[in-house]
């Protein structure tokens, strides 16, 4: 039995920016090491740019600052890990997101993405949060290139 290999991505970006081009490369680029198809590619996009966007509005309330991304891909699972250094989210209630049959506009992204990972993880730090967004993969799915 072999050790499946290792492939990691990474960046540091600013929240104020369009950064949507350099999150889509890694996560193109992630989904096709791990073999994922067109509609599974799209769904990974859909996590991450929803995660980056709330963020973005939420955590730094439209003002810039920094996300560090990173994207790995080991023993048939994607990962993709940000830290950012918003206030620290203390009251957990803000991370359920707002039931889906309630209809308005916004607040169903943290829905969107707990439908499309496996595993969501948060945790607060002194000087922000911590966010992991995990994809398990079938025994085949990962690429061996």
């Amino acid at each position: 039995m072999h050790a499946s290999p290792v492939y990691e991505l990474s960046c540091t970006l600013n929240s104020g920016c369009d950064c949507m081009r350099t999150l889509r490369y890694m996560v193109e680029a992630m989904s096709m090491r791990a073999g994922l198809n067109t509609i599974q590619t799209n769904r990974m996009l859909v996590a991450v740019d929803e995660l980056f966007a709330n963020i973005s509005k939420h955590g730094y309330h439209g003002r810039e600052g920094m996300i560090e991304m990173r994207a790995d891909l080991q023993d048939h699972r994607l990962r993709f890990e940000f830290r950012d250094y918003a206030p620290p989210i203390a009251d957990r209630h803000e991370l359920r997101g707002r039931e889906v049959d309630d209809v308005q506009p916004g607040g169903i992204g943290l829905r969107l993405i707990q439908a499309i990972m496996d595993e969501i993880h948060h945790s607060t730090m002194d000087d922000g949060n911590h966010w992991v967004l995990i994809k398990h993969l079938s025994e085949g799915d990962e690429c061996d290139t």
